[in-house]
């Protein structure tokens, strides 16, 4: 059981904490801005994000909707099995994509955080796909 001598120098602590942590507000947003990409996205993910970007505003990839990523003329002839693994795979990558559209649209394009997202979504979708065949539309 805790004390109440306890509970009270943990909630002093607690404020103490929390006022340091906010005490300068220019600083703590520049800590948490995603920081800017010097030289550049590689060509290849540069155009992986724009074939996402473009499918997304289309309305050909729903973010919320893991089946508008799969490539159904492929995946409907997979057995049940290689059906549920692709589809667990398309969940993690919607929630890339998500990710991806977020800070892009929050003006974070040219960022290392977009670049790395990218750069492991194609990643993961060009391993999938030798190991599995042409599963997904993007």
């Amino acid at each position: 059981m805790i004390s109440q001598d306890n509970q009270n120098m943990a909630s002093q602590l607690s404020a103490e904490v929390q006022n340091t942590v906010h005490k300068d507000k220019a600083t703590q947003d520049s800590l948490n801005k995603p920081l800017g990409l010097a030289q550049g996205m590689d060509q290849k993910d540069r155009e992986f994000l724009n074939l996402l970007l473009g499918l997304v505003n289309e309305g050909k990839i729903n973010l919320y909707n893991p089946d508008t990523l799969i490539n159904h003329a492929f995946y409907d002839t997979l057995d049940f099995s290689s059906q549920g693994k692709a589809d667990f795979e398309a969940v993690n990558m919607l929630s890339a994509i998500r990710e991806i559209k977020g800070l892009c649209d929050a003006g974070y394009m040219e960022t290392y955080q977009v670049a790395n997202a990218v750069n492991r979504l194609r990643a993961t979708k060009e391993r999938l796909e030798i190991e599995g065949g042409d599963l997904f539309i993007i």
